[in-house]
């Protein structure tokens, strides 16, 4: 029941348009409980040549909305190698391959006039595009969702929903299409998001919890074998948890968390943060407390240091930034700036 009530609750988005709402009339009113201030950053880096040269070379993904159209900008830490790419299909739920040749997306087509989930793929060498899966039966009884890549870019792993039976269970494709496999999970679970390790033995999904300081339903993480066996909970804190990424070595997560406090925000002030945390549960750690959502965009090949950015929204700029995974050296890359201004306007 508690994965039927998250999975309502996130089709609909039911308590977030209230915490919008709520938030926004009691600050208007000056009632809302503010808080201390948020963390400064220890270095502002005004150009990528501040940058350390073991950075440089990462890539990031940003994705956005140009011109009313799903588009894309991957770039190097360093902002000497961009791409930008315009999908030829309106989808959502941008993810790229770890040799960073390939992009996929979720996209709802309509077929005989009925909507229909698909996935597409995109490679960015030479720009052309592919349908990896149309699915046979209409999005109202079966939905796809948050496809992303095997480490070895061979194969895509994803979320399915089945509205009949409130569950959202796992499955993987080969990117020609062929092999759809159906990952065995529980009935009446929620696994979203799915992300395999980099050794593969392991499936990390945004997961229903039972939050244990307020005893309220949330999204947790939980974590399974390959073959979606000895699935368990990694954590019961916490409403919600965004962003999340396994370590090179396959043995610790780095993820994002948000506390939406008590009463949506109104008695304490909403939380948000990066933590780490061992595939095995133990040795969770608070990397950093933020005064806004986050998303972890990469880590560095050691897992030390994470490169991560504001969540954009409408009325605040987007910034992104670094910080060592011990908590200290948070740098703001402020050379980012003026394109993120840009890519995520302020309305």
């Amino acid at each position: 029941m508690l994965a039927s009530y998250l999975m309502m609750y996130r089709h609909k988005y039911h308590l977030i348009s209230l915490f919008i709402l709520v938030t926004t009339l009691i600050s208007l009113s000056g009632c809302i409980i503010t808080g201390g201030g948020s963390r400064l950053p220890d270095q502002v880096l005004n150009s990528s040549d501040d940058l350390p040269v073991d950075l440089a070379a990462i890539q990031i993904l940003l994705a956005g909305n140009l011109n009313n159209r799903a588009s894309g900008h991957l770039t190097t830490l360093d902002r000497r190698d961009q791409t930008d790419f315009m999908l030829d299909n309106n989808g959502r739920e941008i993810r790229i391959s770890g040799d960073k040749t390939h992009i996929v997306y979720s996209f709802v087509e309509t077929v005989n006039e009925e909507y229909r989930s698909s996935f597409w793929l995109r490679d960015l060498n030479n720009g052309t595009e592919r349908r990896v899966i149309l699915w046979p039966e209409k999005l109202t009884k079966v939905s796809l969702a948050n496809p992303s890549f095997f480490q070895n870019g061979a194969k895509l792993i994803f979320s399915i929903t089945w509205f009949d039976t409130d569950t959202t269970g796992l499955g993987s494709i080969d990117l020609d299409g062929n092999n759809l496999e159906i990952i065995s999970t529980p009935s009446n679970t929620l696994n979203e998001g799915p992300k395999v390790s980099p050794d593969g033995e392991k499936i990390l999904v945004l997961c229903e919890g039972i939050d244990r300081d307020s005893g309220k339903p949330g999204f947790m993480l939980c974590i399974m074998d390959k073959d979606g066996s000895h699935r368990r909970l990694l954590m019961e804190d916490g409403s919600y948890h965004g962003t999340f990424l396994f370590t090179a070595d396959s043995k610790s997560i780095i993820y994002s968390e948000a506390e939406w406090g008590g009463l949506i925000g109104l008695i304490n002030k909403p939380r948000y943060q990066i933590n780490s945390i061992g595939v095995d549960g133990k040795n969770q750690k608070t990397i950093l407390i933020w005064h806004r959502a986050i998303n972890v965009l990469a880590l560095d090949k050691d897992g030390g240091e994470i490169i991560f950015m504001d969540r954009p929204e409408s009325d605040k700029a987007t910034k992104i930034y670094i910080i060592d995974k011990d908590g200290t050296n948070l740098r703001h890359l402020a050379y980012f700036d003026d394109f993120l201004g840009d890519w995520y306007p302020k309305e």
